[in-house]
């Protein structure tokens, strides 16, 4: 049986954080999953990473309840009837808890959340995160992530922004970047993420990385990528493209400081900028909003903007409070 102070310590919203994730497990094991359910599913996942913690672990123990009625059937296996398809996500969850309660303490350990240290930059703040194994992470400007290694497992939740990572390979342990519902798997790699607030992107750099669109992923929803790949996914849609080493290089200029734009219009330019800037630049003009230039501007030097635009378009700056406003 469990020990009772155990069992107090691990505290009462642990222990509904794993009964709603059992909950989810037999909803998902039914015949019937409507997509509703599905993004309902998908926002108790993202809400927090003790969700996931707890689901993917007590997916784990499903599964072992699975091998225990397998190997507890006196013979052979016969075909599913419905009313048996019913019983089953029962007796599974039952079969779960006791595999729980025979674990005693060690169970109360293996269903709880790691402890993640989270990190975070402000507006045009930049930091590198060194990890206990030699990877790291560098972080861009509003950004911000959670961090939770053990001796088995590397966990990052991307929260929001943009990172760099360098990862040191280890096949025993894992290194998992989680992105809401998706995740990206690293197999020797050098890749990059920006997480706005309607699209994710990962850029792979070196090596390889596997991207799963969804947490229990089917094999034609994972993705290895390799140098060049860039994967878009969005609520909607996931496309895969192939971009030139230097594309990739310009996007990491964040790194030294700089934006780099190539044939970008003003109106991009400007939403770059306002990433990094609490001044923020509004383009009031539509004709302005689509001319375009290229060159490489210093991230937080406004001035460096504003003069090009002066210089190059003949467009008018006004300074109105906490935004700059180019027009005509």
């Amino acid at each position: 049986m469990s020990d009772p102070k155990e069992e107090s310590r691990w505290g009462k919203n642990a222990r509904e954080i794993q009964a709603r994730a059992a909950a989810w497990i037999e909803e998902r094991e039914s015949d019937e999953w409507p997509a509703t359910r599905q993004a309902e599913f998908d926002a108790w996942i993202a809400k927090s990473p003790a969700h996931l913690v707890a689901f993917l672990r007590a997916e784990t123990v499903w599964k072992h309840a699975d091998r225990l009625q397998a190997l507890s059937s006196p013979g052979p296996m016969k075909p599913n009837t419905r009313s048996s398809t019913r019983k089953t996500p029962l007796l599974k969850i039952a079969a779960a808890f006791a595999v729980v309660s025979l674990a005693g303490g060690g169970a109360f350990a293996l269903l709880q959340a790691p402890k993640a240290q989270t990190y975070s930059t402000t507006i045009g703040g930049r930091e590198t995160l060194t990890l206990d194994d030699g990877s790291q992470i560098e972080l861009n400007t509003n950004t911000s992530v959670r961090v939770a290694y053990d001796s088995g497992r590397r966990d990052v939740w991307l929260d929001k922004g943009e990172a760099y990572f360098n990862i040191v390979h280890n096949p025993s342990r894992p290194f998992n970047v989680m992105l809401g519902d998706r995740r990206v798997t690293d197999l020797g790699t050098k890749f990059f993420i920006r997480r706005d607030r309607d699209r994710i992107q990962v850029a792979l750099v070196e090596g390889r990385a596997r991207f799963d669109a969804s947490l229990r992923p089917t094999p034609a929803q994972q993705t290895v990528l390799t140098p060049g790949n860039v994967v878009t996914a969005t609520a909607q849609s996931i496309s895969l493209r192939r971009e030139p080493n230097q594309s990739l290089s310009n996007q990491l200029g964040w790194r030294r400081g700089m934006l780099v734009f190539d044939h970008a219009t003003l109106a991009d330019v400007a939403d770059e900028y306002n990433r990094y800037n609490r001044t923020k630049i509004v383009i009031a003009d539509a004709h302005a909003r689509y001319l375009t230039i290229s060159g490489t501007l210093p991230a937080t030097d406004l001035g460096a903007f504003t003069r090009l635009a002066t210089k190059f378009f003949n467009l008018r700056i006004q300074q109105r409070d906490s935004e700059i406003v180019v027009s005509h």
